[in-house]
């Protein structure tokens, strides 16, 4: 059995500083909440809510990792604890990011206080920060949490 409840609820906290670090910016000015095909949580920034390919967009979600054993009937496992929060943003030709520095480190900067592994993805140039392309990277950097160890995933 899954849960989401520990996602969604680190998630919404972040989602509610972000609206606050982001209020009144002449970048980012949206924050939008919405579920993935899996139903974890999950948070896009934009410019007036403009999402397309080649826009100022961050992609953040949470979801639990992989327990690692396996249930009683030989299924995978989800773990309540520990998380991983995944960051992600398109770049422009040059291998630049699209959102301005100061706009990605506020997301980082709330995500990483939520105390769990974060994941940053950085999409190509011409792909727009989308649930399929957040899947279909691979993260650039991993940071686990010191308090919360994974065995190893």
């Amino acid at each position: 059995m899954k849960s989401t409840a520990k996602a969604e609820a680190l998630l919404r906290d972040v989602a509610d500083k972000l609206k606050v670090r982001f209020a009144g910016s002449a970048t980012i000015d949206t924050v939008r909440a919405a579920k993935d095909a899996n139903g974890w949580p999950m948070l896009f920034l934009s410019d007036g809510g403009n999402e397309a390919a080649g826009q100022p967009v961050i992609g953040l979600r949470i979801q639990a990792v992989d327990a690692v054993s396996k249930d009683v009937f030989g299924n995978a496992l989800i773990a309540f604890a520990p998380h991983a929060l995944e960051i992600a943003y398109e770049l422009t030709a040059a291998d630049n990011a699209i959102p301005t520095d100061a706009d990605i480190l506020k997301a980082e900067f709330e995500s990483i206080k939520t105390g769990v592994k974060i994941q940053l993805k950085e999409l190509a140039n011409g792909t727009a920060v989308t649930e399929a392309n957040m899947n279909a990277a691979s993260p650039s950097v991993e940071i686990e949490d010191l308090y919360w160890p994974t065995k190893g995933v």
